[in-house]
């Protein structure tokens, strides 16, 4: 009975998580998430929502159809870096930083994606195209 209950739940979560990708062989746009980056105010993401749909979360890339997209990210800003501009109380505040990204994408071309922290404020951070090839 575990057995079953344990599939069951499986089954049903993947299909909460099965946002449909487009393929590498369609005509589609790449998002690139974690590319090396020299910059030291890029930071990497992770790709949590697109157009509010919850996805299995991943860091390297995805395919998406040519058209207009709402993608939420996570990020993680190295300690080091956020210990310099602000103070323990703002530092606690990083998790209301805006996450999201609002791109058109369009077919056979790659979108590098990474967490801009070059502002001096704060809630100028966020997610950014840093590259389109």
């Amino acid at each position: 009975m575990k057995t079953i209950t344990l599939i069951l739940t499986l089954l049903i979560s993947g299909t909460l998580f099965a946002y449909n990708f487009a393929s590498p062989s369609e005509p589609s746009a790449k998002i690139v998430m974690n590319h090396g980056v020299n910059a030291k105010q890029l930071f990497p993401v992770r790709l949590l929502m697109v157009n509010g749909e919850n996805v299995i979360v991943r860091d390297d890339a995805v395919w998406l159809q040519p058209g207009m997209y709402e993608l939420r990210f996570a990020t993680t800003i190295k300690g080091d870096y956020t210990k310099q501009l602000m103070g323990l109380k703002e530092r606690r505040g990083l998790k209301d930083l805006p996450n999201t990204l609002n791109i058109k994408v369009e077919a056979d071309k790659a979108y590098y994606v990474a967490f801009d922290a070059s502002a001096t404020e704060t809630e100028e951070w966020g997610p950014v195209v840093y590259k389109i090839k």
